[in-house]
């Protein structure tokens, strides 16, 4: 049986995407695929990236990822790039004019600076985010991953163009964090499934990390590697590969300039979706 997606997680990276993802998969009425994050619907333009990251080009394949015995009541394709991708909402509307739309939002300064961590520690950047933002025409794809990702009003009016409010659901990372259970209760509700399955929400799921070793930043994003390590040694692997629960640096500079850049934003994407944004003009 080939299931069909009927709900899309455009969720912007590093937003809680992965932790939601995984909460999902859990519900025996809900359908994932085992590939986390497809990009199919943004094809071709995500492949112009640094990350050595799977990308799923052709419709077959894609469709194949949703071969299944069983039946499900929600099918659905998490992948983060399909919030900044501007012709994402025309071609998943094209696929299914009756998906539901997730749309999973941080707070700008939160997720630019989180999003920034990430590739240092991967060893996708070097240089500092504040030479980022001030010459962005020298590292055009890292402003972006960093800086423009952010812009959401501009992301989200390109879903509700395609698509009516009674489809679109936005949700906080704020909020999925602090209460879990009820926004879990409220996106099952959304998606049609049981609202009474009690999630295994306790785990913490993509925390920040640091490499133990310099050297190990290339190692570790190798894609032939990940292949060849058994899905039961990896959280094991990366416990020796990974110090956990390390301290952020401030990047005190960074989230000034940071502020300033999404300050009218900000205000524009509470006006949009409706939401009280008052803690992200706090940060």
């Amino acid at each position: 049986m080939t299931l069909t997606p009927n709900f899309f997680i455009a969720g912007t990276p590093k937003s809680g995407t992965t932790s939601l993802f995984h909460y999902l998969q859990e519900h025996p009425e809900v359908f994932l695929p085992e590939l986390k994050e497809p990009h199919f619907f943004s094809c071709p333009e995500v492949k112009n990236t640094y990350y050595k990251t799977k990308i799923v080009d052709s419709k077959q394949e894609y469709l194949d990822l949703y071969q299944e015995r069983e039946s499900y009541k929600a099918v659905g394709d998490l992948s983060s790039s399909y919030l900044f991708n501007k012709e994402t909402p025309k071609r998943i509307h094209q696929f299914n004019p009756y998906a539901k739309i997730i749309i999973v939002l941080r707070n700008p300064v939160e997720r630019a600076l989180s999003h920034y961590l990430m590739d240092v520690n991967l060893g996708y950047i070097n240089v500092s985010l504040s030479k980022v933002i001030n010459n962005k025409d020298t590292f055009k794809q890292h402003y972006q991953e960093y800086i423009e990702l952010g812009f959401y009003e501009q992301q989200i009016r390109a879903y509700t163009k395609q698509f009516p409010d009674s489809q679109i659901k936005v949700v906080l990372s704020d909020t999925l964090y602090a209460n879990t259970a009820e926004t879990l209760k409220d996106i099952y509700s959304f998606i049609n499934v049981s609202t009474t399955f009690i999630t295994d929400f306790e785990t913490v799921h993509n925390s920040y990390t640091v490499p133990r070793f310099k050297a190990l930043k290339s190692l570790v994003q190798s894609e032939g590697l990940k292949k060849m390590i058994p899905s039961g040694l990896k959280s094991g692997l990366k416990s020796l590969i990974y110090k956990t629960n390390a301290e952020k640096p401030k990047l005190e500079v960074e989230k000034n300039l940071l502020r300033e850049i999404y300050k009218k934003s900000i205000v524009e994407t509470e006006t949009l979706i409706n939401q009280d944004l008052s803690s992200w003009k706090l940060t």
